[in-house]
């Protein structure tokens, strides 16, 4: 059975700081797995990370992480001094999510959030860079138990990658069995003619979907077709994890349990 987790944004009304405090949340609302903020791990000690991993094994909990990067650490920049700190901070990240026991890093990390809007005329250029970049970090994850997922976002959030299909040409171009695709049905409303295509196209690369609704809400809010969803998911025995990841703050009982029901 697929496992479904929640980001560690949809328990923001009750503070976290100490992402330990959100495990017992996690469990309540019926979720097996939480995905936390990258970042976190930059600061801290290697007690803390054994800290997170013991707890989280306690609540028979699995951990994934989510990263964005701002413009100073751009893994896609042309000022290689950039580009350098990058890759040294995820390197970072990475190499402490392996101290965990290994897991996924996913998201839209591979270029600069929000977009450096004046670079859009030399995507071509950015895109190699990237490339590099994700073939660079790829390498060590793999030694980490690190799986490197990218994410397509909307083309009103960024320019660089949009669809499952500009993310197939990305991972393809990396080319290294670290690096696989991360997929958010709420970028695929926006983007995709079809979103059930769109997850075939991703095909043997998709390690990991992020689900949330077409007007970016809790699932079961919206109008997306989740039946649908689940019978392809099922016919390309989808086995990676469902990450619920809304706006909303509101949470709903047995949430976790729902989302299994309608997509398990």
């Amino acid at each position: 059975m697929r496992r479904v987790g929640v980001h560690e944004t949809r328990f923001k009304v009750y503070g976290n700081d100490d992402v330990v405090a959100l495990f017992a949340r996690a469990r309540e609302y019926e979720y097996n797995l939480l995905e936390i903020n990258g970042e976190r791990l930059l600061s801290l000690s290697p007690l803390g990370l054994k800290r997170i991993s013991l707890e989280a094994r306690n609540f028979q909990l699995d951990l994934s992480y989510s990263l964005t990067l701002g413009p100073l650490y751009d893994l896609s920049s042309l000022d290689e001094e950039v580009r350098k700190r990058g890759l040294s901070t995820v390197e970072k990240i990475i190499r402490n999510i392996g101290q965990m026991g290994g897991g996924s890093l996913n998201g839209p990390f591979y270029t600069a959030f929000p977009p450096l809007l004046h670079m859009e005329s030399q995507k071509d250029r950015l895109f190699e860079q990237s490339v590099g970049s994700l073939r660079s970090l790829a390498n060590i994850a793999v030694d980490e138990d690190v799986l490197l997922n990218i994410r397509p976002v909307n083309r009103y959030e960024h320019f660089f990658l949009n669809t499952a299909s500009d993310a197939l040409q990305f991972v393809r171009a990396v080319n290294h069995p670290g690096c696989g695709i991360d997929l958010d049905t709420f970028h695929m409303n926006i983007e995709e003619s079809n979103m059930l295509a769109a997850f075939e196209q991703a095909g043997y690369y998709l390690h990991c979907i992020h689900i949330r609704e077409n007007n970016g809400q809790a699932v079961g809010s919206g109008t997306l077709p989740w039946a649908l969803v689940k019978e392809r998911l099922d016919l390309m025995h989808y086995a990676g994890p469902l990450v619920h990841a809304p706006e909303a703050m509101k949470i709903a009982p047995f949430e976790g349990k729902q989302i299994r029901r309608l997509l398990c």
